[in-house]
C-alpha cells in the first residue's frame, strides 16, 4: 500500500466514523472533529494534484462540497456562540438572548444538512484511493520538497497591503503546509522540524481565532429582528480581530527571518 494511502484511509474512516454521529445529532466535537477531517483530506488531494495534474481535486471534492459547507456553518455557530457567551463586557442576559439567536440558527442549519444528506442518501464519504491514481510512491516522495517549497514561497511572500479575504487566504496555506507535512507520518524517512511546526501552529491559532471574530461579526450582521442591539458586541469583535491579526503579523515576520537564517 502506497504510505499516504494508511494515511488516507485512517482519515476517510474517522471522517465517516463522525459523520454517522452527526447524522443523530449536531454534537459539538464530532462537528469539529469532522471539518478538520475533511481539510486534512483536501490538503492530501491538492498535494496529489501538484504532483500530478490529472488528479482534479475539485472534480473528486464537488459532490460533497454542500455536506462540507453546510458542516462548516455549524461548526462556525457552534465557535460565535461560544465567544458570545465568553464576552465579560457585555450584559448576561443580552448574552443569553444572542447565544439563544445562533442556537436557533444552528437547528435550523442542521435540518437543512438532515435533508440534504438523506436526499443524496448518503452515509459516507468515498474518495479515490492515492494508489488508484497512479502516482507511484518514488514520485510522491520525490515531489513532497518541491511542493512544500512552493507552499512555503506562497506563505512567506510578502503582498503588501492585505485585506481580509488575502489573510484568509494566507491561513488556508498554512494549513495545507502543516497539513500537508502531516500526510507524510507514515511515509519512510520523514522527519518534521518541530521548531517549525511550533512557529506554524502559533500563527495558525492566531489567524484561527481572528478569522473566528471575523465569523461571528458576518453572523451578528444578518440577524434581523432581534429584541437588542448587536452592534456593541461587533464592535468588541471587531477590536479583538484587530490585535488578533497584529501579532499573527508579527509572529508571520518572526517566522520569516526564522526561515531565512536557516
Amino acid at each position: 500500500m502506497n504510505c499516504l494511502d494508511k494515511y488516507r484511509s485512517k482519515l476517510v474512516r474517522e471522517v465517516n466514523k463522525d459523520l454517522r454521529i452527526i447524522l443523530e445529532k449536531p454534537e459539538e466535537d464530532s462537528v469539529h472533529d469532522f471539518r478538520v477531517g475533511v481539510k486534512r483530506l483536501r490538503a492530501l488531494y491538492y498535494f496529489l494534484n501538484e504532483i500530478n495534474a490529472d488528479v482534479r481535486v475539485k472534480e473528486i471534492l464537488k459532490p460533497y462540497r454542500s455536506l462540507f459547507k453546510s458542516m462548516g456553518s455549524i461548526r462556525d455557530a457552534h465557535i460565535a456562540a461560544h465567544l458570545i457567551a465568553g464576552l465579560d463586557e457585555v450584559n448576561v442576559e443580552e448574552s443569553k438572548i444572542l447565544v439563544l439567536a445562533i442556537r436557533s440558527r444552528i437547528r435550523k442549519d442542521y435540518r437543512l444538512f438532515q435533508k440534504y444528506v438523506q436526499s443524496n442518501a448518503w452515509i459516507s464519504v468515498r474518495l479515490p484511493t492515492v494508489g488508484s491514481t497512479g502516482i507511484s510512491e518514488r514520485a510522491i516522495l520525490r515531489g513532497k520538497r518541491t511542493v512544500l517549497s512552493n507552499l512555503l514561497h506562497k506563505i512567506l511572500s510578502a503582498e503588501g497591503r492585505m485585506n481580509a479575504d488575502k489573510w484568509h487566504k494566507k491561513r488556508i496555506l498554512l494549513k495545507r503546509y502543516r497539513h500537508t507535512l502531516d500526510a507524510f507520518y507514515f511515509c519512510p524517512g520523514h522527519r518534521s522540524d518541530e521548531d517549525e511546526i511550533k512557529q506554524i501552529k502559533i500563527i495558525e491559532q492566531l489567524l484561527g481565532d481572528w478569522h473566528d471574530r471575523v465569523m461571528t461579526m458576518q453572523l451578528l450582521q444578518s440577524f434581523e429582528g432581534l429584541e437588542i442591539q448587536t452592534g456593541p458586541v461587533i464592535a468588541i469583535m471587531k477590536k479583538q480581530e484587530k490585535l488578533l491579526l497584529g501579532s499573527a503579523k508579527i509572529y508571520l515576520s518572526k517566522f520569516t527571518k526564522w526561515h531565512e537564517g536557516q
